[in-house]
């Protein structure tokens, strides 16, 4: 098994955030009862950067556990909390 790609990880992470804060920013527009046409796609990136600079801890922490659960990271997390299990037995014997 490859190791874990950090920077993978966190790249994917951060996708995950600011495509979650674009879709919030995208149905705060339509409840608005204004159309996506009547803005521009900088207009649209620029309300996403705010609302993620808003809402950048709770975007991140839940973007954390779901891409624990990508089946590519999640094989990652498995082998590490059964490798520390297995040094915390070791240490005791």
């Amino acid at each position: 098994m490859k190791p874990l790609d950090p920077v993978r990880f966190e790249l994917a992470v951060t996708a995950l955030a600011l495509y979650r804060a674009k879709t919030a920013v995208i149905a705060q527009i339509r409840a608005d009862g204004l159309k996506l046409g009547q803005f521009s796609s900088r207009e649209i990136n620029e309300k996403r950067e705010a609302y993620f600079a808003a809402h950048m801890e709770e975007l991140i922490t839940k973007a954390l556990v779901d891409v624990w659960r990508f089946p590519e990271f999640a094989r990652h997390r498995n082998s590490k909390s059964s490798l520390s299990g297995t040094t915390t037995q070791q240490a005791r014997h």
